[in-house]
């Protein structure tokens, strides 16, 4: 609220202050002083839209540009030239183009800077760092899982993966939407609370047109880890080296594990393959095959675990009804 008033007051003063200046044409001079503080009030506002970190990489780079500029005019001015106007329009010009040039540069090469000096981005290059997938948010357990403590990193989101979010939550298809919006969901989830260290990558690679490729390439540049659901991104990021943390992975390994000889209770749901077989389910989704139980459809019959195979799929245990 007080910047509010601080903003009325300086417009008021600098309309007053116009209004005195010119007493011969005191409505020009009033309407002089409201629209250069309103414009001035509207590029402080634009200003302050701009990250601190990338004003200083802009005012860094129009120094820059500002010297080069410099430097170039006294070396072209070497030349003897009679005009003093023309001049004047070589400096102007020179300091025009390279302060524009010296401004974008800079903020351009924010990203390659950050993969030098992390501290552009808020990061620090003995901190442990986890690069997030899209697929992570759309799972939706992130939240919980660094709510408990059991994720000692910053998250690292990029850029890229909020604006692949969006463009799912405005997908035409139902499905596509509501994934895209629970993802940006438990994102503001996580951004929103205070005890998870959440920080924004503002990082982009033109040439590399895939997500997943996108995330291999900047783990690599900060020396992070991943964290996704992505079978195949883990893949390709453990051929390159980089330590992949898997949801589903870590998921499996939590399933309370069954001993050979333990009963349970389980419900018959449908037949198996093989003639006779029964097939039911734990809590957990893991699948159990009974012998000789299929004609006990729908019913809830104590079983024997006999043996548990590991696929690439999950954990089968077959068992026998007691």
């Amino acid at each position: 609220m007080g910047i509010y008033i601080v903003r009325v007051f300086f417009i008021i003063l600098s309309t007053l202050t116009g209004y005195y200046c010119l007493p011969e044409s005191r409505f020009l001079g009033s309407f002089a002083g409201w629209i250069g503080s309103t414009a001035i009030v509207g590029l402080e506002i634009l200003l302050g839209k701009i990250p601190i970190k990338k004003l200083m990489l802009a005012v860094g780079g129009l120094i820059v540009g500002l010297i080069t500029a410099i430097l170039l005019a006294g070396f072209i001015l070497l030349i003897p030239i009679d005009n003093p106007a023309r001049v004047n329009n070589i400096r102007f010009a020179l300091y025009f183009v390279f302060s524009y040039l010296g401004i974008m540069i800079a903020l351009k090469g924010v990203e390659e800077l950050g993969f030098v000096f992390p501290f552009l981005h808020g990061l620090k290059k003995d901190e442990r760092l986890l690069v997030v997938d899209t697929s992570v948010f759309i799972d939706g357990r992130i939240y919980d899982i660094a709510k408990s403590g059991f994720l000692d990193y910053i998250i690292v989101v990029p850029k890229f993966v909020i604006q692949e979010l969006h463009g799912l939550s405005d997908s035409s298809g139902d499905m596509k939407r509501q994934r895209g919006r629970r993802g940006l969901e438990v994102l503001n989830k996580l951004r929103r609370d205070d005890a998870i260290d959440v920080k924004i990558y503002d990082a982009e690679y033109p040439d590399i047109e895939a997500v997943d490729a996108k995330l291999v390439k900047l783990a690599s540049d900060l020396r992070a880890n991943i964290l996704t659901n992505d079978f195949n991104l883990s893949k390709v990021a453990e051929v390159q080296n980089i330590k992949v943390l898997n949801l589903n992975t870590l998921a499996t390994l939590m399933r309370p594990r069954l001993i050979s000889g333990e009963e349970i209770p389980l419900k018959i749901v449908k037949e198996g393959k093989e003639a006779g077989q029964g097939i039911g389910y734990l809590e957990d989704g893991t699948m159990v095959v009974v012998e000789n139980s299929a004609k006990y459809l729908g019913k809830v019959k104590n079983v024997v675990i006999d043996t548990a195979i590991q696929t690439s799929t999950g954990r089968i245990i077959f068992a026998k009804l007691k």
